[in-house]
């Protein structure tokens, strides 16, 4: 009896094998999940990242078997991520770049009973319009501590309702729309991406870009003030440090008179400085030497001079001869 053969439609063949040729021409290759996106909508973000990127939609299992085919043992590894309605993108830049570009052509969307949570869905703390009622036993069937202050309903305390991919319950569908918590992003969902032979989780993947960088460049700031404080040298500190010290014996040999290249120019300006404060004062003192000499000289001149006889101690004279 001969050995039944499967049979293999050629598209398929055709699919598993064009994805296999086009997976090495790219850095990154990022799994998707097209479930609950409108037909239309997916047109419409498709076309707005086709410059970024390549897409391929196809089956689960063609996905899979091409995966497993290709040869790179880091995208074998993605394989449990293909889920829902999966696709492969295909791009040269960066995980992070691909996963900003897809969360900014997304739009918000109220949770329906058994949709999967694509992260975390929390209800803050704070007030509710809702008046005391029945709310607040429908608050704690969705895992929500709720209470009453001001004749209203608050959130006592930040509640986590959904875990990231678990199905979003009946409880909790009905009291996000109530309070108007719109947690599901339509859009191409990105699950999961490699680049570069690391696997990077949608997790590890969805940062504020800007306040990363911030954060970033402060702590290169920080680390390296600390270094110069400190007196480390490296290839940021080095320079500085050159110029301090250089700055340091520049002051030293000022301070001590010392001639060099660097402070002949400024002692020659300080001598001139000096002596232009010496010839100011030496005129004055001279002045003040020659008023003191001729002071004296007049003094003497006057203890010095024959006393002249006034008329009456002549006349005494004359008496007396007589």
């Amino acid at each position: 009896m001969a050995e039944h053969t499967a049979h293999v439609q050629p598209w398929k063949k055709d699919m598993v094998n064009n994805i296999i040729k086009e997976l090495p021409k790219y850095k990154t290759i990022a799994v998707i999940n097209l479930e609950n996106l409108p037909s239309r909508q997916s047109q419409v973000i498709r076309s707005k990242i086709k410059e970024h990127a390549e897409i391929i939609v196809t089956r689960k299992r063609l996905i899979k078997l091409a995966l497993d085919k290709c040869g790179k043992e880091e995208l074998k590894q993605i394989r449990e991520y293909i889920q829902g309605m999966p696709a492969l993108i295909l791009t040269n830049k960066n995980a992070f770049e691909l996963f900003k570009i897809l969360k900014d052509n997304m739009t918000d969307a109220p949770a329906k009973t058994g949709q999967i949570a694509p992260e975390d869905i929390w209800v803050k703390a704070g007030p509710t319009p809702f008046a005391p009622g029945p709310i607040i036993g429908d608050l704690g069937a969705a895992n929500i501590v709720a209470g009453i202050d001001g004749g209203k309903v608050v959130v006592k305390k930040d509640s986590l309702v959904v875990k990231e991919g678990e199905p979003v319950p009946a409880a909790a569908a009905a009291i996000l729309a109530r309070l108007d918590i719109k947690p599901m992003k339509i859009g191409l969902n990105l699950v999961v991406a490699v680049e570069n032979g690391e696997v990077y989780k949608r997790s590890v993947l969805n940062i504020d870009i800007d306040e990363y960088t911030d954060n970033l460049k402060q702590a290169i700031l920080n680390a390296k003030k600390l270094a110069l404080g400190a007196n480390i040298l490296t290839p940021e500190t080095v320079t500085i440090k050159l110029q301090e010290a250089h700055t340091d014996a520049k002051k030293l040999a000022f301070g001590a008179d010392i001639l060099c290249d660097e402070t002949k120019e400024h002692l020659l300006k300080k001598a001139e400085s000096q002596a232009a404060t010496l010839k100011e004062k030496v005129p004055d003192a001279l002045v003040k030497e020659e008023q003191s000499e001729s002071s004296e000289t007049s003094d003497n001149e006057v203890e010095s001079a024959p006393k002249e006889e006034t008329p009456a101690e002549t006349k005494d004279d004359n008496q007396g001869g007589q």
